[in-house]
C-alpha cells in the first residue's frame, strides 16, 4: 500500500458479510505506525455493510415466478434500477411441500425502500364477480370478441370466464396489478356494463389475498377495522388438509373500490423485517431502543457480533410502518 509504505496481502476470496465459519483475513506488514493507518484505510474501505440494509417482505410464493418473470428479466429490470440485490427462496425449488413467501432485498436504505415499492407493484390483482341470472338461458361472454378485446387493450387488463356446474352463475375473472389500479377499475366497469348491457351497471366482486398461516394472528385483530374502513366484507378461508399449501386466504366482498382499498389495508400489516449493523463506537446514549421502539412502534434487537467491531440490528415492523423502519439505521 504506497499511502502507508506497507505490504497488504488480500486473501484469495472475500466476500463482505459472507456467513462462513472461518473469517478471512488481511495481512499486513511494515512498520507499526504505518499498519495502524492502513488498518484503518483497510476497515473504512471494507465498511460497505455500514450503510447497507437487507429487507425481508412477505410476497405470496405463488406469485414469485411472477415477479422473477421470464429468464429473470423483470426482477433483473428492478435490481438494475435500485441497486438492489434481491433473493427468493432456494427452497422453493424443491418438491417439498413447505414454500417460503419471504422476499430478501438488500442495498443501500433508498434503493431497499424503492425495490420493495416496485415488488409491490408487480404483484397481481385478480378481481371477480357473477353474471346475474336472467331466468333465461344465455351463452358466457366471449373474452374474444372485438367489445372485450378493446377493453383488455385500451386498460391493460386480462379477462378469464369461468363456466361453473349447472344452475350456478358464470364468474368472470379480471387481472391487473398495483401499478395500474385505475386501469384495473375503468376496465371491469366496463366491463360489468358490457356483460349486462346496462349502462352504470355495477356488481360486487371478490378479491383474496393469500397469506401465511403465522401472519393470522395479526391480520385478524385488524379485520373488523378494515371492514369499517372500507365497508367490505372480509373472511378466512382455511386450506383443506389435502391441500400441500398451508396458506390461507382473505377474502373482501364488495364494491370495486372498497375491495381495492381493503386488499391494500390487509398488504399493510404484513411483517417486514430490517436487518444492518452499526458500529461499536456509537456511544449507548446514542442508542435508546425502548423508546425507539415506542416512538416508532417497531421491535428492535441490537447484538454484538462475535470477533467484529459492530453488532447486529435487527427492526422489525408492518409494511405500513415501512417509514419509520427506514429512517431507523440512520438514528442509530
Amino acid at each position: 500500500m504506497d499511502k502507508t509504505s506497507t505490504t497488504v496481502t488480500w486473501p484469495s476470496k472475500l466476500k463482505i458479510g459472507a456467513k462462513s465459519k472461518k473469517d478471512p483475513h488481511v495481512k499486513v506488514i511494515g512498520h507499526v505506525d504505518n499498519v495502524k493507518k492502513a488498518k484503518e484505510m483497510i476497515l473504512d474501505k471494507l465498511d460497505a455493510r455500514s450503510s447497507r440494509v437487507t429487507l425481508k417482505m412477505d410476497v405470496p410464493h405463488t406469485e414469485h415466478s411472477h415477479v422473477i418473470g421470464k429468464g429473470g428479466c423483470t426482477i433483473k429490470k428492478v435490481m438494475e434500477e435500485t441497486g438492489c440485490h434481491i433473493h427468493f427462496p432456494d427452497s422453493n425449488l424443491s418438491g417439498t411441500s413447505e414454500k417460503s413467501n419471504q422476499v430478501s432485498i438488500a442495498g443501500e436504505p433508498a434503493g431497499v425502500e424503492s425495490a420493495r415499492r416496485k415488488i409491490r407493484a408487480l404483484l397481481p390483482i385478480v378481481l371477480s364477480f357473477e353474471l346475474p341470472k336472467t331466468g333465461v338461458a344465455r351463452p358466457n361472454p366471449d373474452v374474444n370478441s372485438a367489445p372485450i378485446q378493446r377493453l383488455i387493450q385500451t386498460y391493460s387488463i386480462s379477462v378469464q370466464a369461468r363456466t361453473r356446474p349447472r344452475g350456478q352463475s358464470t364468474v368472470i375473472s379480471v387481472r391487473g396489478n398495483q401499478q395500474n389500479v385505475t386501469g384495473l377499475k375503468y376496465g371491469i366497469t366496463g366491463l360489468m356494463q358490457h356483460v349486462t348491457g346496462q349502462i352504470g351497471a355495477t356488481l360486487p366482486v371478490t378479491c383474496n389475498l393469500e397469506v401465511a398461516p403465522q401472519h393470522h394472528q395479526v391480520l385478524s385483530k385488524m379485520v373488523r377495522h378494515i371492514q369499517q374502513q372500507t365497508a367490505a366484507q372480509i373472511t378466512m378461508s382455511q386450506p383443506q388438509q389435502q391441500m400441500t399449501s398451508p396458506e390461507s386466504h382473505y377474502n373482501a366482498v364488495g364494491s370495486v373500490d372498497s375491495v381495492i382499498i381493503a386488499r391494500q389495508q390487509l398488504t399493510e400489516y404484513l411483517p417486514l423485517v430490517l436487518m444492518c449493523d452499526m458500529k461499536d463506537t456509537v456511544a449507548s446514549e446514542n442508542v435508546r431502543p425502548l423508546e425507539t421502539m415506542e416512538r416508532n412502534d417497531v421491535f428492535i434487537s441490537i447484538r454484538p457480533k462475535p470477533k467484529q467491531a459492530t453488532k447486529s440490528v435487527i427492526i422489525k415492523s408492518v409494511e405500513g410502518n415501512v417509514i419509520s423502519m427506514s429512517l431507523m439505521p440512520l438514528k442509530t
